[in-house]
């Protein structure tokens, strides 16, 4: 997967610059075009505070726009853009998240970048930040910047659920470390089989029952990479029990990764609510990567 059109949401605080200095990395790297975009939400300058600065709405508006605009650009510049960056500044008035997706399809971006922190008002805490709801509505690839770059991602983690989304997840994964080994790992549970099995069962059954449970895991897991067009080389398999968030913040740790690269689709309906709430926790609760999920 090419990234041609990258879109960075800034807030403008501290809490933004790791995901510009990203934003940035990709764009050179991918030499993508970049499009960087603050919102002004739509309440902050209403018409009864604007009368009160006796000026014309419009004008001062349009005044706060320009100068917004040149802040951006002035810490682009600091965090590192250059001259031959194809790079443009947006600041528009509206709803956080919705005027970002209006953006990102305007601009047909093939992915969101943004920071895991920002400023937030008691509003924002109360009805979720930006970034959550990106992440709960992004029709597209987003990208939720949690670490300072250190150079293109190397160690990458993709969760595996045997869908068509976790195909396009290892894809792009490869796509952003093209010479390194992702790690591809496939979190399961038996609580269901343990409560089927409790006080039925004798130990020495229940042992060989989850011991072919687990082979059976192993064997879907090595078809499903087998046939996801990457070669074997580059794919390093790891069938682990335990919840799935949980699972993925521990191999983050043991494996020192940057990045995790998942999709928020399962297989039925049912799967895709349970992973689309798997995907909010990992956003959530892993903090030693950056994440970034693809979602249709």
């Amino acid at each position: 997967m090419k990234l041609s059109k990258i879109l960075f949401a800034t807030d403008l605080s501290a809490g933004a610059d790791n995901a510009g200095r990203r934003a940035l990395q990709l764009a050179a790297s991918e030499g993508a075009q970049l499009r960087v975009v603050n919102v002004i939400p739509a309440p902050a300058l209403d018409e009864a505070v604007l009368k009160r600065l006796r000026g014309d709405a419009d004008a001062l508006m349009a005044d706060l726009v320009e100068a917004t605009e040149q802040a951006m650009a002035e810490r682009m510049m600091a965090l590192g853009a250059t001259d031959d960056l194809s790079m443009d500044i947006r600041c528009v008035r509206g709803q956080g998240h919705k005027q970002i997706l209006a953006e990102a399809r305007e601009f047909e971006a093939d992915l969101i970048v943004v920071g895991s922190h920002g400023q937030r008002s008691f509003k924002e805490i109360l009805l979720g930040t930006t970034t959550q709801n990106l992440v709960h509505h992004a029709d597209r690839p987003i990208l939720v910047v949690k670490k300072p770059v250190q150079g293109p991602y190397r160690h990458i983690v993709v969760p595996v659920d045997y869908s068509e989304r976790t195909r396009s997840a290892l894809r792009l994964a490869s796509a952003l470390s093209p010479e390194e080994t992702l790690r591809a790992v496939h979190a399961y549970n038996m609580d269901s089989l343990d409560e089927v099995l409790r006080n039925r069962v004798v130990a020495s059954e229940v042992a060989r029952i989850k011991q072919e449970v687990r082979a059976e895991q192993e064997q879907e897991l090595n078809d499903f990479l087998s046939g996801c067009g990457l070669p074997a080389e580059r794919l390093s398999a790891e069938l682990r029990l335990g919840y799935a968030p949980d699972v993925l913040e521990r191999a983050v740790q043991e494996f020192k990764a940057e990045l995790v690269v998942m999709g928020t689709h399962g297989r039925n309906r049912l799967q895709d609510a349970l992973l689309g709430g798997v995907a909010r926790r990992v956003v959530h609760q892993v903090q030693d990567a950056d994440v970034l999920l693809i979602r249709g």
